[in-house]
């Protein structure tokens, strides 16, 4: 677990100079994707990725 944790605060220090992938979900349009299936299944789909997830607090709609 201290190698995934030292890896996991490397890739945050180098947020500074511009690496994005700790923010995956939202670069692949995770939010995008749930929006057409809960609309698809009239909200009421068992199957979306962001809905309490540990990053849908940092990601605002646009």
């Amino acid at each position: 677990m201290a190698g995934y944790s030292e890896l996991q605060q490397a890739e945050l220090a180098a947020e500074a100079h511009g690496y994005t992938a700790t923010r995956h979900q939202h670069e692949v349009g995770t939010s995008y994707f749930d929006a057409v299936n809960s609309t698809t299944v009239a909200g009421h789909a068992s199957t979306t990725a962001m809905e309490e997830s540990t990053e849908s607090a940092q990601f605002h709609a646009t």
